[in-house]
């Protein structure tokens, strides 16, 4: 019976609240059914919370029947990362090392969805300097002698996506990338690539979903006056499969098919240039046949409960990537395998994760100004191992701590020919490069 009139009495409560009685009326109201004995302390506590969650939700209702539908769909999301940054090239005095770095990026993404098919995302960051890099180091951001200048804010994403049916996207702008590496042997992480892509994607079962890739790039835009050709750009496809082989086993492997055109019209180099270049100007090999395969083959749980109970690692896997750009027959090959265990996301105090690999890249295996910029400064020809270590130490904060130790891949000094035909001696010995980064990284 009490119940039942708790349960009449919040009805007739909440009816109120909707002709906006006011809160002290409610409140005087619960404490006389109180006072006669109808309801006791913990069901009138009880009903004054329910209450103000009522009231909460009803004013937030309201506030969002008033906005634009736009708005209502509309997701702020970003991140920022502090780091200290040790890097020391053996016997190079040359280039300044070793050199102890304290630096800073930030990064702010607006998401909206448009309506059940349309999605639209603009994002902007610190400026780096280059398509590869969002880092601002300390000290570094005036150009001119003054103290603290301040950093600049650049378009990192505006892109558009279109779902038409649930295994098809199209994506077009300056977007996240799309291409799959799970080595990041090609690809800086950092770049946000100019052009558009088809996406598809389709799961015939728990055992097999196939996806597919495939789109268009533009490196650089031509000068009307300018006589070097056309535009360079690069057209791409991966195709692959993925899903679980047991419960515990999942996979997911994939080839692709790079066809990049006019490398040579502008210079696509670094400002170290470690592409083979004939007569002081163009690229020796062309990059219009790459081809290449990843590879990601991993266990959950993989040790059940064979461990102490202190201790869980709750994934543990293996991953491998090869490329071959067939137009340079010696010098054209890269490839990294590696393996990793730990969270599969970094989410919390306690969740971690451990990578480590060796990557290999020879000078002409792929354009130099893409790979990562960590990686031997972003050079090709080189070689070494990258170990990585996650650690969550509360919700939306962690650590990162990253280890290289990279070389130049052969000893020779003719392949670092710069872009004025001239030779870099500093760069043509067989120096090892150490680089240690220690990041604080925050999400919201």
């Amino acid at each position: 019976m009490k119940k039942i009139v708790l349960t009449l009495t919040a009805a007739m409560i909440f009816s109120w609240q909707g002709i906006s009685f006011a809160s002290s009326s409610v409140d005087a109201l619960i404490q006389k059914l109180e006072d006669k004995g109808i309801l006791t302390d913990q069901d009138a506590n009880q009903l004054k919370g329910e209450i103000a969650s009522h009231e909460q939700d009803s004013q937030q209702a309201t506030f969002k029947s008033m906005l634009p539908d736009w708005l209502n769909t509309m997701k702020l999301t970003g991140d920022m990362r502090l780091r200290y940054q040790y890097q020391r090239r053996d016997a190079d005095a040359a280039r300044d090392w070793p050199r102890n770095r304290g630096r800073y990026r930030g990064r702010l993404q607006v998401e909206d969805q448009l309506n059940d098919k349309m999605k639209v995302i603009f994002g902007i960051a610190t400026d780096g300097g280059s398509g590869r890099s969002n880092n601002v180091t300390f000290g570094g951001n005036s150009t001119s002698n003054d103290a603290f200048g301040k950093g600049y804010i650049v378009a990192n994403k505006v892109y558009a996506i279109y779902t038409p049916t649930s295994f098809l996207t199209l994506k077009a702008g300056k977007m996240d990338n799309p291409i799959w590496e799970p080595t990041q042997v090609l690809w800086d992480p950092n770049i946000t690539p100019e052009g558009g892509d088809i996406e598809f994607q389709k799961k015939l079962s728990d055992y097999l979903t196939v996806f597919s890739t495939s789109g268009i790039f533009v490196l650089h835009d031509a000068s009307p006056s300018s006589s070097l050709g056309q535009d360079p750009y690069m057209m791409f496809t991966q195709n692959g499969i993925k899903g679980n082989l047991t419960e515990k086993a999942y996979y997911k492997l994939a080839m692709i098919y790079y066809n990049i055109h006019n490398p040579s019209n502008f210079q696509l180099t670094n400002s170290l240039g470690t592409n083979t270049i004939i007569n002081g100007y163009g690229l020796r090999y062309s990059f219009n046949d790459v081809i290449g395969g990843a590879a990601d083959v991993g266990l959950n749980d993989p040790f059940g409960e064979l461990l102490p109970s202190f201790v869980n690692i709750p994934q543990v896997g293996v991953m491998g990537q090869f490329t071959d750009n067939r137009a340079a027959p010696t010098t054209g090959k890269s490839w990294m395998i590696g393996g990793y265990m730990g969270n599969s996301a970094i989410n919390g105090w306690g969740t971690w994760r451990l990578l480590s690999g060796y990557k290999v890249y020879q000078r002409d295996s792929w354009l130099d100004s893409l790979p990562d910029a960590d990686f031997y400064s972003g050079m090709t020809d080189a070689a070494g191992y990258r170990t990585e270590f996650d650690l969550g130490l509360a919700k939306n904060v962690w650590m990162t701590v990253s280890f290289f130790d990279t070389h130049v891949y052969k000893k020779v000094s003719s392949i670092f020919t710069n872009s004025t035909g001239s030779t870099s001696t500093a760069l043509a010995q067989n120096n090892g490069e150490s680089l240690l980064q220690a990041d604080l990284n925050f999400r919201f």
